[in-house]
Parts: C-alpha cells; structure tokens; sequence
C-alpha cells in the first residue's frame, strides 16, 4: 500500500511539489496502513479495501481505498471520510478506482455505518482526481484547507461530497 501510494503520489504531484513524494518515509507510511488496517478490522466507521489483478499464477495488489469518520468539525452528522484512494499509475483507467469508490460508499451506508454523505480532500491541483469524483457524482462544498509540505510549499485542498441516498 505504500508503495502505490508513493507511485501514484509520484505521478499527482510530482511536478507540482516534488518534494512531497520524495518525503513519504516507505517505512513509515507502510507502519501507519498496517496500523490502519489493524483499525478497520475491528469494524465500525472504518474499512480498508484493496483491488487486485491477475499477475500470472498469483494476483498482485494493484490498488487501495480507507474508510473512516468525518473528523471535520463543520462536517455534519451522518458523514463519512473517503481517507484515501489510490491505484498504482500502470493499472489505472482499468475500472480499479471506481470499483473501489463503490466498495467504500457501500461500507460507509452499511447498517454498522449508516453514512448518508461520504467526503474526501482534494488538492486543487489534482485535476485528474476531480474529474474523477466529478464523474461519480461528487462535487465541492466549499470546505478548504492547505497544509505545508516538509520544503515548505503549500498545498491547497478542496473537500468534495456526494449523498448516499
């Protein structure tokens, strides 16, 4: 999971800020998703999913989506965060994403769930992602924010939703 993380980090943001996957620590992202899906496999308002693809005898991991609470103040009962959502560059366009966007929506209005939003962050400059959720019936609802990178650049958010009923 990290390692596609970093791939596709690689490809988003590359150009724009390319400290950014530069500074992901493999080890340290790897520890945070094995914690992560030490979480969500207790239940509740969190699930990992992953996507794979054949590769010969075995098949290989070629992608992954979190699930979690909306931790945003502002965010409002009954939301759900889609906390990440990513698909190793050399397998996307191939449905992976959107299979896995349907997996979290499904979890996140689950009985154990009950969301009737699901939310996620967007850098501005991800263009690709927004079409992306654009597509799926997302659309910005005018939450922001913007965090520094370790080399001080900034990177602007948008948060992006779509009901669930």
């Amino acid at each position: 999971m990290a390692a596609i993380q970093a791939r596709a980090w690689t490809q988003v943001f590359g150009t724009l800020f390319p400290e950014l996957p530069a500074a992901l620590d493999p080890a340290a992202t790897a520890k945070a998703w094995r914690q992560a899906v030490t979480l969500a496999a207790g239940g509740g308002p969190y699930a990992v999913f992953a996507a794979t693809d054949p590769a010969g005898p075995t098949s290989i991991t070629v992608g992954f989506a979190a699930l979690g609470p909306l931790l945003d103040p502002d965010g409002g009962k009954g939301a759900a965060e889609l906390v990440a959502l990513h698909v190793d560059p050399p397998h996307q366009r191939q449905g992976h994403g959107s299979r896995l966007l349907a997996a979290v929506a499904d979890a996140a209005r689950s009985p154990s769930n009950v969301a009737t939003r699901l939310s996620t962050w967007v850098a501005v400059a991800d263009v690709v992602r927004q079409r992306f959720l654009k597509q799926a019936g997302f659309g910005a609802d005018g939450a922001t924010r913007a965090w520094h990178t370790d080399a001080g650049s900034l990177v602007d958010e948008q948060r992006w939703s779509a009901r669930l009923d």
